[in-house]
């Protein structure tokens, strides 16, 4: 009896640091921390409008965007702490719910009808950005994809 508790007890614990990493990992690891509280300007580059997509979160491919001649631009405003982004025009708020080495994913909760996500992962120490708006009858409605500028004071 006494080792079943010993070993509840460290299964516990156990889950509770690994809630605790997962929780308070945010932004605070390698280069995303430079984007706590900091202001960018959002370059989109690539659209992908009504991709060919069977749920909303299916990941896209590059192969389903074109680039795009047009001037579209976004205000993108970080959290001190990561943990939200305000996307303008919109306003569009979106809410930090998983990341890793690679990449950070935001939930759209503000802001837009269906929901949407905003990725941020680095290529050649540039953060690249996936802006992706969900539908209601259609998967996805529209997904760009662009460059963070960082907006100098």
């Amino acid at each position: 009896m006494k080792k079943i508790l010993i070993y509840l007890s460290l299964s516990v614990v156990s889950v509770f640091f690994t809630m605790c990493d997962k929780e308070t990992y945010n932004n605070d690891t390698s280069e995303f921390s430079l984007l706590n509280g900091n202001n960018f300007i959002l370059k989109i580059d690539r659209v992908s409008n009504h991709p060919d997509v069977q749920f909303p979160n299916d990941n896209l491919q590059e192969s389903d965007y074109e680039d795009t001649s047009g001037d579209i631009y976004y205000d993108i405003s970080f959290s001190e702490n990561g943990q939200t982004v305000a996307i303008e025009p919109g306003p569009v708020h979106a809410k930090y719910i998983n990341g890793s080495k690679e990449s950070l994913i935001y939930e759209l909760e503000e802001g837009v009808f269906s929901g949407g996500r905003f990725v941020i992962w680095l290529n050649n120490n540039d953060f690249k950005v996936e802006y992706t708006i969900y539908g209601s009858g259609v998967p996805i409605v529209k997904s760009e994809r662009g460059n963070l500028e960082k907006l100098i004071k």
